[in-house]
């Protein structure tokens, strides 16, 4: 009882924040520009603070340990090769080379900082987000070198590395992990009169990037695409996670480590990859409709994850 009751306390929050979203946007209390509004401040600003402070406050001495960065390297490589078999595997099925690319892009990026972070909260508390966080550090730019990689391709052009570089160096997370270890390196202390602040707006990201989401939510041409979205869901949520997690746990991986292996194979599609899919040539809709999809299912698959893992005290 007290693991579903764990299982229940790491999802129920969040499908809380996402069905306020989803009623808000019902009754006409939000509108489509106000979400876009609010969507672009809390991805370049307050989930940028966020990932800030979740860095610098990192104990480095405990967190950088041989075991972690070997974890670390084994998620980047998981990643890598799973991409490499997406991009091998889908066109063999998906002749249309929009809706081929858009199925890629959101089987393999994952919303780690918005689900990774609460989930590792929600069972270890704040104090075990270090490692989380810098995992998010270290994914968020592998996730922008292959989805602006792969876009290009399926639309034709050139890989311009220029665009590569300028698009991992224009995202506000990456830029915010950045300013973070510079900190921790030089040795440069917030003063509490900012820090304060700072941690107090860092908590706003969770509950309102969750209504957001909750908010966007659509649901008027799924049927249509049911197929390809349940190809997605089972790739995403499914496959990719019992693969890496399994293995992971094979290496002697326990506890935190699995917990943050799940935030980072287990999390839904970003709502980044609709935006970069519709302005790179991309099926913008049915990308929209991934996220929309593996929002809603992850809620039951992050649920079951945390409970079988917990009743088999790997967690």
């Amino acid at each position: 009882m007290d693991n579903l009751l764990l299982a229940l306390n790491v999802v129920f929050p969040l499908m809380i924040m996402m069905i306020l979203g989803y009623f808000l946007k019902k009754i006409n209390f939000v509108d489509d520009h106000s979400l876009d509004v609010m969507n672009n401040l809390v991805f370049r600003v307050f989930m940028a603070i966020l990932l800030f402070l979740n860095i610098y406050n990192v104990e480095i001495g405990d967190t950088l340990n041989i075991s972690n960065i070997q974890l670390i390297v084994f998620a980047v490589v998981s990643l890598i090769i799973y991409i490499l078999v997406l991009s091998f595997i889908v066109p063999l099925f998906v002749k249309d080379k929009q809706k081929c690319s858009a199925m890629i892009h959101g089987m393999f990026r994952a919303n780690l900082v918005l689900f990774g972070i609460p989930i590792t909260v929600s069972i270890y508390g704040e104090d075990s987000i270090g490692f989380v966080s810098l995992l998010s550090a270290v994914l968020v730019p592998v996730f922008n070198i292959a989805a602006v990689t792969l876009l290009e391709v399926y639309r034709g052009g050139k890989v311009s590395f220029k665009k590569v570089i300028l698009g991992i160096i224009s995202n506000p997370l990456i830029q915010a992990a950045a300013l973070a270890i510079i900190f921790i390196l030089i040795g440069i202390r917030i003063p509490d009169l900012i820090l304060t602040p700072l941690e107090s707006i860092s908590k706003i990201t969770t509950p309102l990037a969750f209504i957001i989401l909750g908010a966007s939510l659509k649901f008027g041409s799924l049927a249509r695409n049911f197929k390809y979205l349940a190809t997605v869901v089972i790739g995403k949520l499914i496959f990719f996670p019992v693969v890496v997690i399994s293995i992971a746990l094979l290496l002697g991986y326990r506890n935190n480590a699995i917990v943050a292996l799940l935030g980072a194979a287990a999390s839904p599609s970003a709502v980044a990859s609709f935006t970069m899919s519709k302005a790179m040539g991309s099926d913008g809709d049915l990308a929209g409709e991934i996220v929309v999809t593996t929002s809603i299912v992850s809620m039951i698959t992050i649920f079951l994850w945390v409970l079988v893992l917990k009743n088999l005290l790997f967690i």
